[in-house]
């Protein structure tokens, strides 16, 4: 049994029972712009952040993926999200690549991103679902921060029309997959 202390002294708690300010669920996640949005994924879904280098052009590639390059002596497929989200690209080039951690060491996947911005640690409440179209048909919901609203993406729906070649399974979430049960 936990114990706190309240305005008329000391509270006992049985499980499950804890205040709320404790029970409040956060998800940590990477801010970004892309295509002059701010967006975010979450942390366990980001291998690591490199500044972006020369892109090697694929002619024959799908419109969503902008080329490869070498990372670590790896090939990396570098997709753009103007044509994952059929958005438009920016006015503002892109300066890093997002290298994704999609559950397969071998898929060496990333994203080009105009800026980064922090690691946040943001309340799973605090998420809300998608208000206008664009980019809402690949993001799980979206989130003030710093005056900003941030779409969080679903990497499921992102890369939904390529996933079963990649032989990776993603379940798409969405704002209601978010809150506690």
């Amino acid at each position: 049994m936990s114990e706190t202390r309240g305005s008329e002294g000391l509270v006992r708690l049985g499980p499950g029972q804890l205040p709320a300010e404790v029970q409040e669920e956060t998800r940590r996640v990477i801010l970004f712009q892309a295509c002059d949005e701010w967006l975010a994924l979450p942390l366990e879904t980001v291998r690591e952040v490199q500044p972006l280098d020369r892109i090697t052009r694929i002619p024959t590639a799908p419109a969503e993926v902008r080329g490869v390059l070498n990372l670590h002596g790896r090939v990396l497929t570098l997709f753009g999200l103007e044509g994952c989200l059929g958005i438009p690209k920016g006015d503002e080039s892109d300066t890093h690549v997002v290298v994704l951690e999609l559950g397969d060491p071998d898929l060496r996947i990333g994203i080009a991103v105009q800026q980064i911005g922090q690691v946040r640690r943001i309340p799973v409440s605090a998420v809300g679902p998608p208000a206008r179209e664009g980019a809402s048909g690949g993001l799980e919901g979206v989130f003030e921060s710093e005056g900003k609203v941030v779409g969080l993406l679903d990497l499921a729906r992102v890369f939904a029309r390529f996933l079963p070649e990649w032989g990776v399974t993603l379940e798409p979430r969405g704002v209601r997959d978010l809150q506690p049960r």
